[in-house]
């Protein structure tokens, strides 16, 4: 009989031992499947690439100079002689 330290926690858990006594997690537990990995990553990436691209656009709209103001503007309201 062997101390293993658990994948999750990294308590010492005996090596006949199915789960951790610590956190619960199965020592010999089988991995998850690689289709739920990708799942996970498409998922983070179908709603973390539009939130940059709006974050990127809206603080490029904040930097861009605002055009100056025309000067017809400031004589619309002035008297004609």
């Amino acid at each position: 009989m062997t101390l293993e330290p658990c994948k999750v926690c990294g308590a010492l858990n005996s090596s006949e031992e199915e789960i951790c006594l610590s956190c619960g997690y199965p020592t010999r537990g089988r991995k998850r499947p690689v289709i739920f990995q990708l799942a996970a990553i498409i998922l983070v990436l179908t709603f973390a690439i539009p939130l940059i691209l709006t974050l990127i656009n809206l603080i490029q709209t904040q930097s861009e100079p605002k055009p100056p103001s025309s000067p017809q503007s400031s004589t619309k309201f002035s008297r004609l002689p």
